[in-house]
């Protein structure tokens, strides 16, 4: 036992002289200084644990980085660099992307972002295009109607007002139903009208509050005005008849004086192609219109469904269109009926005023 831990004792220190002649002739081949006992003979990577990062290569000293681009030279082996590469002790690496971004004092520049205001939406509010021209839908054709010559009988009177109430109604002065046709049509809200009796081309009698074309303006103006004042609730003035008197200027301008200080409207019946009431009417500036179809100067059914027809047709091409009638049975007959199917012939019933233009340009 003595012998075996002798000849131990006798390679442990052979071994100590070994090592330690190999480490003194490194040192001085390399001219360092000494190194550390954990110094190695190899480079090892530096392995970081999992949550501190990637594995990094450790970083060496000026005199390490020399060996690893040694200069060549002549000599073979040229003095400063060491036979062997050695590394420096494992010390934990800080990954730089793990530290915290350094504050810094002056605020960088970023795109201003305005807060909405309150009450408005997120996104911005689609705008419908403007609506043109041609996508709008053309307007239904409409007629008007005007019932003349009321006053005279009852039976007349209580037939028209039966009608719609956007039939108008044309009153005679001083007839015995004048005033009750005129009341109960204000109470319907219906449009009435003073059918003013006017001298015609064939003599023929006017009744009570004509007017003929021999008055003077005082005349004129005075039978004017007291047939107006006879009848309640008057928005405007036709005439009966005045086939002679439409056509002079001067009667025409004192009537529509007498009609421009009451704000009545002036429908011109057309008794004559060479009326110049309308006209007049316009230069006063009066809302006015004229008649475009008799309906009944034949008063059978046949005759007053094709003058019906031909004011649908007129309707249509003009946009609208006036018709006047007479309440004779047979015209009260047939408007109660045909009235109630409009729908079917593309037109619409409106009311007198809907048709009125106070300028040639409308």
């Amino acid at each position: 036992m003595l012998v075996l831990l002798g000849g131990a004792n006798a390679s442990e220190a052979e071994l100590d002289r070994v090592e330690y002649v190999s480490v003194s002739v490194a040192n001085d081949m390399a001219g360092q200084s000494e190194q550390t006992e954990n110094e190695t003979f190899f480079e090892v990577p530096e392995v970081l644990p999992q949550h501190l990062g990637p594995v990094l290569p450790t970083v060496k000293n000026e005199q390490e980085k020399l060996s690893e681009h040694p200069v060549v030279t002549d000599s073979p082996e040229p003095a400063g660099h060491p036979m062997f590469d050695t590394v420096k002790p494992w010390v934990p690496t800080i990954v730089p992307f793990l530290d915290a971004p350094a504050q810094s004092h002056t605020k960088e520049a970023s795109p201003s972002i305005k807060p909405s205001p309150k009450g408005r939406k997120a996104k911005q509010e689609k705008i419908p295009a403007k609506k043109l021209a041609v996508d709008a839908h053309p307007k239904m054709p409409s007629i008007a109607i005007l019932i003349d010559d009321l006053g005279y009988n009852r039976h007349g009177m209580e037939s028209s007002l039966l009608l719609p109430t956007e039939v108008a109604l044309a009153i005679l002065p001083s007839t015995p139903f004048a005033t009750q046709t005129a009341l109960t049509a204000q109470k319907q809200k219906r449009i009435t009208l003073l059918h003013a009796p006017m001298e015609n081309q064939r003599e023929l009698k006017l009744g009570p509050g004509g007017l003929y074309a021999k008055m003077t303006e005082q005349e004129l103006k005075e039978t004017l005005t007291k047939d107006l004042d006879g009848l309640p609730g008057i928005q405007g003035v036709n005439n009966h008849m005045g086939s002679l008197l439409t056509t002079k200027a001067d009667s025409m301008k004192w009537v529509m004086e007498v009609l421009k200080g009451r704000s009545l409207f002036f429908i011109d019946s057309l008794t004559s192609p060479k009326s110049v009431a309308k006209k007049t009417a316009q230069e006063h500036g009066l809302e006015t219109v004229s008649r475009d179809v008799f309906l009944d100067n034949i008063r059978t059914e046949k005759a007053i469904d094709k003058q019906f027809s031909r004011l649908l047709k007129l309707a249509r091409l003009h946009g609208s269109a006036l018709a006047i009638g007479h309440p004779y049975p047979e015209t009260m007959d047939y408007l109660k009926k045909r009235l109630n199917n409009l729908e079917q012939d593309g037109v619409r019933l409106v009311r007198l005023s809907d048709l009125l233009t106070s300028s040639p340009s409308k």
